[in-house]
């Protein structure tokens, strides 16, 4: 009786382990940095397959305004200015480059090889490519809504020296209310209790990058 009950605690002890390990989420590994040069390109709206790292474009989904492009950058630079240990080059050389190169007139390549030009332009050896697949922006204030802010966004990482994608960061969010899902109730509490707006739920995931992907 005490092996049978001994079996029965260890058999229990052994699917929590499982459990356990099959609902950790994956590290993502150290940025291999080392002596490398880092390039920072700006936060785009992928449209073209020759801009396209995760291979598609969100459907139906409104165009993001420059002005909007450009507050992420903004706040992209200032997330990687109090939270990283590194340098990069900056987003202005990367803008100047995508010209170069013919992103943006569509040029028949993969996104890949074609951030990899960009990168190799700007004489990098990593380069970190923000995209902004939607961004949907709050219908209401702070204290109600008629909308929630929407974000879906990606970051990559490139080696542009051998054309490799080695690290992505994925942000999904659209902001809940505490009746309206439970499990984001500490989200909510995190945010001040009131309704963000897309800029500051983009921010998150700028975060979260930083964070996940060793910037």
């Amino acid at each position: 009786m005490k092996s049978s009950a001994s079996f029965g605690i260890g058999a229990l002890c052994l699917l929590a382990l499982i459990f356990t390990a099959s609902c950790t989420t994956p590290r993502q590994a150290p940025l291999p940095v080392g002596n490398l040069k880092l390039g920072l390109a700006g936060f785009t709206q992928p449209k073209l397959p020759s801009e396209m790292l995760a291979g598609y474009q969100v459907e139906d989904t409104p165009n993001i305004e420059e002005h909007d492009l450009g507050e992420l950058d903004v706040e992209f630079a200032s997330v990687l200015a109090k939270e990283s240990r590194h340098s990069f080059s900056s987003r202005a050389s990367a803008a100047h480059c995508r010209r170069t190169v013919g992103v943006e007139s569509g040029a028949p390549q993969s996104a890949l090889r074609t951030w990899s030009a960009v990168g190799r332009c700007m004489g990098v050896d990593l380069l970190v490519v923000p995209q902004v697949l939607e961004y949907r922006k709050r219908d209401g204030g702070p204290l109600g809504v008629v909308a929630p802010a929407r974000v879906v966004s990606d970051i990559f990482i490139v080696d542009v020296r051998n054309e490799v994608l080695i690290s992505r960061s994925r942000f999904d969010e659209t902001q809940s209310s505490l009746t309206g899902n439970l499990l984001d109730t500490d989200k909510f509490l995190k945010r001040g209790g009131q309704w963000v707006t897309a800029a500051e739920l983009a921010r998150e995931g700028m975060e979260k990058a930083v964070r996940e992907l060793g910037l």
